[in-house]
């Protein structure tokens, strides 16, 4: 009887660690998650912000060719 009790406090104890260790491992991945997408918008906020001024210099250094070498 009392090895019985023994092996089931022991899994009782399993039991309850494992649900820790569960929800330690989800809140911790959700933060890695949250920063890891903060990282990522910030770090595509300047990258699409020069590809938007490239394109608009581009448009624009094409019109003052234009207007300059093709005026009717």
């Amino acid at each position: 009887m009392r090895a019985e009790l023994i092996e089931e406090f022991q899994l009782l104890q399993n039991s309850r660690a494992n649900k820790i260790a569960d929800e330690l491992t989800d809140r911790i991945l959700s933060s890695v998650d949250a920063v890891n997408e903060k990282v990522l918008s910030s770090m595509s906020k300047p990258g699409n912000m020069l590809m938007l001024l490239d394109k608009t210099l581009s448009f624009s250094t094409l019109r003052k060719l234009k207007n300059r070498f093709f005026k009717p």
